[in-house]
Order: C-alpha cells, then structure tokens, then sequence
C-alpha cells in the first residue's frame, strides 16, 4: 500500500493529506503536492565488447551485446552473488604453435611460432577474466562476463568498481555476497578478489 503523502497548511499549519484545494480548517489555498523523484538505476556499467550490466529497482539486466535480449534476474529470487577472476588461460592455447617451430624449416616461420607461444604465456600471466557468478533460489546459476583485462589496467579497476558498486547495491538489498575464499562479506567495500590456485601465471 503506498504511503500517504501529506502537505502542511501555509496559514494555519495543520498536516492534511494531499490533493485538496483548501485546507480542511481553515480554508486557505494548499500548495501542491511534492513529487517524489524517480528512481534511477543503482548501477548502469557498459563492460566492453557490447556487454552491459545494469541494476534498476528490484532487478538486475545483462546484455551480451545491444542488440541481445537481456538476462534479467529478480533481486528476489536473487540467493548469492560473487566475482571470480581467473588467469586469461585461453590464451595458453597459443603454445600449440610450438610444434610448428620446431618442425618449421624456415627461419621467419620458427620465429612466428615461438613468438605466437611467447605471446599466449605473456597475455595469460599479465590478464584475467572477470565473471559474476549468481546463484538463484531455485538453486540455478548464472555466469556474466565481465570481460578481460591487464591485471592492475585502468581497465581491470573499472570492472572492479562495477563490482564494489554492485555488492553494495545488493547487500543493501539482502543479498548475500560472499568473496574468493567463500566468506561472507560484512564490510561496504569487499577485498579485491583473489586468484585461486589454478589461476596460472603472473607476471
């Protein structure tokens, strides 16, 4: 049931509900009624890549590209969330190119291959990928990609801000939020996430 809203005679004082033309005492003109403002999103984030996350009222809305339909979830319905941030280990499948080194007669054709190599070892030690993980009370889970990015990148602190936006957001709203080792967060500001021990290289 919505709240009443009330509006106080200029004249006499007297509180009153609004929408009246004179007060009910005295007689005298009312102002109008005050209206609320709109609510805005408590967190819009365009993550790259054409991903967007936003968190609106009650909900949550992501979108892997504009023109996707949105997965939408009820923060209701809403039972934990947390981030996991992992080695960029896709990138390891650039060592397939050094069996082509080391049978490749060419030179330029070897120094292409172990460089190809070189370069998925480099990109998985010096990036990571940063999912949210949503379990909902039907005991479903959900996986949103936040995207890749340079440990310690300007990038890498945005997504992390979204982040630290959103747990505030949904601990407010009775979520639970739990971090890398699967404790549950109390403070406003959560730690960053830690790897875990398969999150390969760093640099």
């Amino acid at each position: 049931m919505p709240a009443e809203v009330l509006v106080m005679c200029p004249a006499c004082g007297r509180p009153q509900p609004a929408g009246g033309a004179r007060c009910i005492a005295c007689g005298a003109p009312l102002p109008d009624a005050p209206v609320p403002p709109a609510e805005g999103p408590f967190l819009s984030a365009e993550l790259g890549g054409g991903r967007s996350l936003v968190g609106e009222g009650g909900r949550l809305s992501y979108r892997l590209s504009p023109s996707a339909p949105p997965q939408v979830v009820e923060l209701g319905r809403l039972r934990e969330l947390s981030l996991e941030s992992r080695a960029f280990r896709e990138a390891l499948l650039l060592l397939a190119f050094v069996p082509l080194g080391v049978l490749a007669q060419a030179p330029a054709l070897r120094f292409l291959s172990f460089g190809m190599a070189v370069l998925g070892v480099l990109l998985a030690a010096t990036c990571r990928v940063h999912t949210l993980m949503l379990e909902l009370s039907a005991g479903s889970l959900l996986r949103w990609s936040l995207g890749l990015a340079r440990r310690g990148s300007e990038r890498d602190e945005a997504l992390l801000t979204v982040w630290r936006t959103l747990v505030a957001a949904v601990r407010a709203r009775g979520v639970v939020v739990r971090d890398a080792a699967g404790a549950v967060l109390t403070s406003a500001e959560p730690e960053p996430p830690r790897p875990d021990a398969n999150d390969g290289p760093r640099a």
